[in-house]
């Protein structure tokens, strides 16, 4: 725990709510102390604090005390490991670095590799120093590498970095370029049934369009079959006789056209006597039966 407390002359004397601290400019608390319960490394850097009790001095209410330098010391911190160059191939040399945060700095590096044994892995001391060179490197020089980083305060290990040679990667390269082409064979599957798809859909509709078409026209062409017409004849009686038929022209029967009932016209005829003057039992019998009607349908081929 640290405890900053702010000490003042005045008349009056300073209040507690006349008070203030502050970290490296910025506003922290205020009252005639400052406590950090438990100390952090963000707790380091410059605090000073502010009087003030109601009276001004050289034109400024506030007066400022002189700044002191919070110091906290910790072990390394956020130990990481780098490599350069990123790809190694064998032959070649490479350079691993150990980076950590710690105050004092870190004074001691300390480098492990990974090995396996039997029934358990352990770690093997390969080399100190913040830089771990490796020259000419070789296949058992791949592995899982550690760096142990000290200074006064204490120590921390590194995250590990696996090393692993360029004829080495190209198998593990091969996965995402095969995912990237299995994908590229899926989008082009699915963009090809969609316009196969596609196509059938207006297949259909043309279809569909064609047989209503059709289906319009010989609906059409019925509907003109059977315009029949139909109407009522109003015939006199004849006189006895008098052979109605026998005095109508012969039918004349078309060859081209084919005879159908659709085709059959209805058409009003009235008949006359045809001699006006018959004898008077004749015109009488006509007389007789002027208001007596009846209906006959006559065939007429178009």
């Amino acid at each position: 725990m640290v405890v900053l407390t702010c000490n003042s002359e005045a008349n009056p004397a300073v209040a507690q709510s006349g008070y203030r601290f502050y970290k490296d400019g910025e506003y922290v608390s205020s009252g005639q102390k400052h406590v950090i319960s438990y100390i952090q490394p963000r707790h380091m850097g410059r605090y000073h604090c502010q009087a003030w009790n109601n009276i001004s001095w050289r034109g400024s209410d506030l007066i400022n005390s002189s700044e002191i330098q919070l110091d906290v010391r910790y072990h390394p911190m956020n130990v990481s490991v780098s490599v350069n160059p990123k790809q190694i191939v064998e032959g070649s040399s490479a350079n691993l670095t150990c980076h950590s945060e710690a105050n004092p700095a870190a004074d001691s590096y300390t480098w492990y590799k990974m090995t396996d044994t039997v029934g358990s892995d352990s770690l093997a001391y390969v080399g100190s120093g913040q830089v771990l060179s490796l020259s000419s490197m070789e296949s058992s020089d791949s592995g899982l590498y550690v760096c142990l980083a000290r200074n006064s305060v204490g120590e921390a290990n590194s995250t590990g970095l696996v090393l692993v040679m360029a004829a080495e990667q190209h198998g593990s390269q091969a996965l995402p370029i095969l995912a990237g082409f299995g994908v590229f064979l899926v989008v082009m599957l699915v963009a090809v049934l969609l316009l196969f798809w596609r196509k059938e859909k207006f297949k259909v509709v043309k279809n569909q369009t064609n047989s209503n078409s059709r289906l319009s026209g010989r609906t059409s062409n019925s509907e003109e079959a059977t315009d029949a017409v139909y109407s009522n004849i109003q015939i006199l009686p004849s006189p006895p006789g008098f052979d109605l038929y026998s005095n109508l022209p012969p039918r004349k029967v078309s060859k081209n056209i084919p005879r159908s009932e659709d085709e059959i016209l209805y058409s009003t005829v009235t008949t006359k006597p045809r001699n006006q003057n018959a004898p008077n039992d004749t015109n009488s019998w006509f007389k007789g039966r002027e208001d007596d009607s009846s209906v006959v349908y006559s065939s007429v081929i178009k």
